[in-house]
């Protein structure tokens, strides 16, 4: 092999599909090595295989920490995004994708890459509850909700270099598809119809063409379909105004019910309204400040305001709510995004170290992140898809009337589809227009 030696009411579906593309060195990078990497028997993933179903984690802290890690997220990728349109990513199939490549990630890269997520706990702990996460999603109930991952290998250049105990690990932990091919102009449509067919038929393209130092893609797809534990009745949609971000206004379709979960902290308000099977919902936080834009509260909502925010969970009152039908896209490039979270060795070669997967430190380096989603509420449901590729280049009768308070989706907001039991986001946006 010759590569560089240096270093996307009724839940219909919420996808995420993330594809890893590894390759060789770019025009920047030192010129290519003479010789094919080698499966040395003495290179060894940071992480013991063998253990990682078994680590013995403390659940409460790690969910926090993914609670953490989606915000910051959020928060950092509406920075780097700029712009005041709508905005969604999946938090947990971009961890799953990143987690794939962590676990062939050695010394600083993988430091970097496992603190984006749990900052301390170390891969071990991080790559079980990345497992836990994706096992909880294949075993949800009364909805459809899947994970699935799989990885091409580039015969032409990987060969039989790629560490066997890495390969093993992927398939045991992340149940991925491993596929060797001859990457050529064939190859991009085999993982796009593989992308469409595990995202419910939502993503058609993820990738135009590879490279021709691509030495591997790896790809995770989430989706999910669910319909409202108590669906909008016809009665329950009407036409409305909403102000969007820049103070114009525009009518649309909205969607009336009455909730019992109310939060309020200093920031925001909001409800929450349950899918079937009581597992996930959809969560809305309306910012307290109605002059804000979605995307400028989304900049300086903490991980410990969120906290804040679900802290004041209350069942007091009833909650009358309304939310725009809306639709929207977002595409962003997330290399600066995820160096201004802290991983920044893995996307230069000269400090990259993902020798856990083949070859040496800096053989094989991050080269370019890219997340795409569509989303569209209406009173059917919700579908969604999203896509990451990452490329490595070489909610009845009472006896007493309760108070009541009120949420009113009419101007930039920001949702969720959360997991009730821990309530971290699955998926996460912002409405600024509909």
């Amino acid at each position: 092999m010759k590569i560089c030696s240096n270093k996307d009411i009724k839940i219909m579906a919420a996808v995420m599909a993330s594809s890893i593309l590894l390759g060789g060195c770019t025009a920047t990078s030192k010129p290519a090595a003479t010789q094919a990497l080698k499966n040395d028997p003495e290179i060894k993933a940071d992480i013991n295989f063998n253990e990682v179903k078994n680590a013995g984690y403390d659940r409460e802290v790690m969910d926090e920490q993914y609670r953490r890690y989606c915000f910051d997220l959020l928060s950092q990728t509406v920075k780097d995004y700029g712009g005041e349109g709508n905005v969604m990513i999946s938090p947990a199939s971009i961890m799953l994708a990143l987690d794939m490549v962590a676990a062939g990630a050695k010394d600083e890269s993988l430091r970097q890459l496992t603190d984006l997520f749990a900052v301390g706990e170390g891969p071990l702990n991080q790559q079980a509850y990345a497992a836990s996460i994706m096992d909880k999603i294949n075993g949800a109930q009364k909805v459809d909700f899947s994970c699935a991952n799989a990885v091409w290998s580039n015969r032409k250049l990987l060969g039989d270099a790629v560490n066997l105990e890495y390969i093993d690990y992927i398939k045991e932990t992340f149940d991925a598809e491993y596929r060797i091919r001859d990457f050529d102009s064939k190859t991009p449509d085999e993982i796009n119809s593989w992308v469409y067919e595990h995202t419910d038929h939502m993503i058609e393209k993820v990738i135009s063409s590879l490279d021709p130092m691509t030495v591997m893609v790896l790809v995770n797809a989430i989706s999910f379909d669910g319909k409202w534990e108590e669906p909008y009745e016809d009665n329950q949609v009407h036409e409305a105004e909403f102000t969007k971000w820049d103070g114009t206004t525009q009518k649309g379709d909205f969607l009336y019910g009455a909730e019992t979960a109310y939060f309020e902290s200093e920031k925001a308000t909001g409800f929450m309204k349950a899918y079937e099977g009581g597992q996930y919902s959809f969560l809305a936080i309306l910012p307290s400040d109605e002059s804000v834009s979605a995307n400028e509260f989304a900049k300086n909502f903490t991980s410990a305001d969120y906290e804040k925010f679900i802290g004041s969970l209350t069942y007091e009152y009833d909650v009358y709510t309304g939310m725009p039908v809306f639709k929207s896209d977002f595409d962003i490039t997330l290399n600066d995004t995820l160096k201004n979270l802290g991983a920044k060795n893995a996307f230069d070669p000269e400090t990259a170290d993902l020798s856990g997967i083949a070859g040496k430190p800096g053989d094989l380096y991050i080269a370019k992140v890219i997340h795409k989603t569509h989303i569209e509420v209406d009173a059917n449901g919700t579908k969604a898809a999203a896509v990451t590729v990452v490329r490595v280049d070489g909610a009845g009768a009472i006896a007493n009337p309760k108070e009541y308070r009120t949420v009113m989706c009419d101007r930039p907001f920001v949702y969720a589809i959360i997991d009730n039991e821990t309530m971290a986001p699955i998926f996460i946006g912002t409405v600024n227009e509909i």
